[in-house]
């Protein structure tokens, strides 16, 4: 790989690397969120930093183009992340559901001693 590629690649997943530490450190991303993001960022430094590595792990499982086991990686880390994410969409919505059902029971109880005391 061309040696200014390799410094751009490693400028861009090392600022996105500060960057996601910065939203967790404002807040902003919670670090369960978060962390894989950031095994992203380290593993596209580590490749960067040791492109052999790609090389060597390729061929030890039999892909014939490092870049196609580069894709595979890649696509494994973005529906892992997906995933994650939709795990925590879905406990988010149950909790919500669970949260507005009792404030309507909580209505309903102020509005029938209400009633009661009339």
């Amino acid at each position: 790989m061309n040696f200014f590629l390799r410094i751009g690649a490693a400028i861009f997943f090392g600022g996105f690397l500060v960057y996601v530490l910065r939203l967790v450190s404002k807040g902003k991303m919670l670090l369960k969120y978060s962390l894989l993001w950031i095994l992203m960022c380290m593993a596209a430094l580590l490749c960067d930093l040791f492109p052999q590595l790609i090389y060597y792990c390729s061929t030890a499982i039999g892909f014939v183009n490092p870049a196609n086991f580069l894709f595979l990686g890649a696509i494994v880390l973005l529906l892992a992340i997906s995933l994650s994410l939709s795990v925590a969409v879905s406990r988010h919505v149950l909790a919500i559901k669970s949260l507005t059902q009792r404030i309507a029971l909580l209505e309903k109880e102020l509005e029938n001693r209400s009633n009661y005391h009339e």
